[in-house]
């Protein structure tokens, strides 16, 4: 499977972008073309992107883990301009860290996973496994991000009824349903529950369920293979991205995953909003999952 790696060279940190996507308040376009989204998407008073991305050295210094997390977080966005939130649960130790826990981002296609997570709820609250035909959807929603496959799930677990109840077992305050799915809004610690979730496993969530949900993850394709696994060689990563364009054009980028490398095991989810193009917003959420990585 093709990587997407961030090199350090003399010091300074470059992205490595994805193909382009666009979505309007009534359509939704990915790797499968334009498809229409089941609703539109509400009007959001969204943070733009402030200047030009610069060059940032790679993290290093005295302190903590978590205290050189925060700082090179707070470098970053002083640096770029930029904005982004995001969380990290280091494996080791179980601690979590969190830079702008507070702010809310449209979740675009990571809300995917979720959907999955709800499917997934409903058939074992019903007695029952996952049908020939809800395997091949959620395979077709996680690895190809395909939004045919989402919208039919969408409907099947009842809309943002279905994802609510979700959201609140999972302890997901922060996050909030929207009347389409891309438009749900949430923030980079509830995300991490998700992500959570799908490594640790949750209430209604058997180990082959968590397995197979893991193993979409880790097979996504190539085109989508960026963001968690910025800065990582060799690693086991299991991730979901998501991009979506905002009322005034602005791009919203979001990766989540878990990231399992040698002695180096962590949940990261990066959001962020404001970028003037998909790219942008690709490069962002690389080189912060690449400090992250590197601290």
């Amino acid at each position: 499977m093709p990587r997407r790696t961030v090199r350090l060279a003399a010091g300074a940190m470059t992205a490595v972008a994805a193909a382009a996507l666009t979505v309007s308040a009534l359509s939704f376009a990915d790797d499968g073309g334009s498809r229409d989204l089941l609703h539109a998407l509400p009007e959001h008073g969204l943070a733009l992107a402030g200047p030009a991305p610069a060059e940032r050295t790679a993290p290093g210094g005295s302190g903590s883990r978590e205290e050189r997390f925060q700082a090179a977080m707070a470098e970053h966005a002083a640096v770029t301009g930029k904005t982004f939130s995001v969380a990290v649960r280091d494996g080791e130790t179980g601690q979590t860290w969190t830079y702008e826990r507070d702010r809310r981002y449209m979740e675009a296609s990571i809300v995917k996973v979720s959907i999955v997570l709800t499917l997934i709820r409903q058939a074992t609250e019903d007695g029952r496994g996952l049908t020939g035909e809800e395997l091949e959807l959620a395979g077709l929603m996680i690895r190809e991000s395909d939004n045919e496959a989402t919208n039919e799930l969408y409907i099947r677990i009842g809309g943002e009824v279905g994802l609510e109840e979700t959201y609140r077992l999972l302890g997901m305050a922060g996050t909030e349903a929207g009347a389409g799915w891309g438009a749900s809004l949430t923030t980079a610690e509830d995300q991490l529950k998700v992500v959570d979730a799908v490594v640790y496993g949750a209430e209604w969530l058997d180990e082959e369920q968590r397995n197979y949900l893991l193993e979409l993850m880790n097979s996504v394709e190539g085109s989508q293979y960026w963001g968690v696994p910025a800065g990582t060689d060799d690693a086991a990563v299991a991730l979901k991205n998501g991009w979506l364009q905002d009322d005034q054009g602005r791009w919203n980028v979001n990766s989540i995953g878990h990231v399992s490398e040698g002695a180096n095991e962590y949940s990261i989810a990066v959001l962020s909003n404001g970028s003037p193009a998909k790219d942008d917003g690709v490069d962002l959420v690389e080189d912060v999952a690449a400090i992250v990585h590197d601290l």
